[in-house]
């Protein structure tokens, strides 16, 4: 992004005061987790000390739960990253707290508060939050030693194409961690380094809180990447990585006979039931098989989670699922969004049917 593009976080972080005390919210994956380790460094050399508190709301929900808001008042300051909360929201929010958001999700209105997100200039740009981040760092001098932070985020999110430089970068700095052709899918698959931003990626983890705040604290702790595997953090997350593995090869293996094919609409439902928040991992891992065609995996649980992929961006997921949702859902706090390739949505059981109904229609 230009430099009068980042102005607003710029200035924002110029305003910190060595005495306020600063709330970091963040979405529950890579790219979050790397926007709030990136930013908080950022913090800290500008004030002296990092964020005073940095983690994932209360619920997995595209809004802060009541517990949320209250605690981002007992701050001074609040910084949104990743996270793609409504203008209403926000605006309410910096009433009792001065916030700020770093974003690259679509979005509706544009908020009456500091905001950075590439989609107000061009609404088809895709830049993973990290890499914004990551910018912003450049201006305090910083971008070289958290470029390998960023790029964690930017695999994660599906992102290496939109930033190309930044792997080439990385490349010459850690060529043993890389793979041959800087893909996306080498990237993620065929590297060391892909493995790392995997075992942080902390989507799939039942304990989303705790392993969160292991995945910001094990980035916090290194100065480089070859520091990372030595954090008792990282190892604590890496076991639960190895047992998530086991758990993603069992389903992947399920899926070509347990799948739901809609082969006139190119559409493939697969519901699984797992102890981890996998749906997430197992659409895209599927969907770059078939990129034309639309994958939702279905993980029923106390609500009903979904996670869309469409590779190919042949259709804007994030809108199609919006759509489908029943109008009685909404009333029960059912929600849906995200990105044209890639996006989710949840809702009482008692509505998916419905939503599914809704959705292949809306193909049509």
């Amino acid at each position: 992004m230009k430099r009068e593009n980042l102005r607003p976080a710029l200035e924002y972080i110029e305003s910190v005061g060595e005495d306020e005390e600063v709330r970091i919210v963040h979405h529950w994956d890579m790219d979050g987790s790397s926007s709030a380790a990136i930013f908080s460094k950022i913090l800290e050399k500008k004030t002296g000390r990092p964020a005073d508190k940095a983690g994932i709301p209360e619920k997995r929900a595209y809004h802060l739960s009541e517990e949320d808001t209250e605690d981002a008042k007992s701050f001074d300051r609040l910084i949104v990253l990743d996270f793609n909360l409504e203008a209403k929201e926000l605006e309410k929010l910096d009433q009792d707290v001065d916030v700020l958001v770093v974003d690259h999700h679509s979005f509706g209105d544009v908020p009456d508060v500091p905001f950075v997100n590439p989609r107000q200039q061009d609404s088809e740009a895709y830049v993973p939050c990290s890499k914004l981040c990551l910018e912003i760092a450049s201006e305090y001098g910083l971008a070289e030693e958290l470029n390998w932070i960023a790029g964690m985020g930017v695999i994660q999110d599906f992102g290496v194409d939109s930033c190309p430089e930044l792997f080439e970068e990385l490349d010459e700095e850690y060529s043993k961690y890389f793979p041959e052709n800087l893909t996306q899918e080498q990237l993620a698959k065929n590297c060391e380094y892909g493995r790392y931003s995997s075992v942080l990626n902390i989507k799939p983890y039942r304990d989303s809180h705790h392993f969160a705040r292991l995945a910001y604290d094990a980035l916090m702790n290194s100065n480089d990447l070859m520091e990372l595997e030595a954090q008792e953090e990282y190892r604590e997350v890496y076991e639960v990585y190895l047992e998530m593995q086991d758990e993603f090869n069992r389903l992947v293996e399920d899926y070509e006979e347990d799948r739901e094919v809609d082969r006139d609409k190119c559409v493939i439902f697969f519901e699984i039931e797992s102890e981890f928040h996998i749906n997430s991992s197992i659409a895209t891992n599927m969907s770059t098989k078939t990129p034309d065609w639309i994958h939702l995996v279905v993980q029923k649980d106390e609500e009903v989670n979904i996670s869309a992929r469409c590779q190919s961006g042949r259709v804007d997921l994030g809108e199609l699922l919006k759509q489908a949702l029943p109008e009685e859902a909404l009333d029960e706090d059912a929600e849906a969004g995200g990105h044209r390739k890639a996006a989710g949505a949840s809702m009482p059981k008692q509505y998916f049917e419905e939503f599914k109904e809704n959705f292949l229609e809306s193909l049509e």
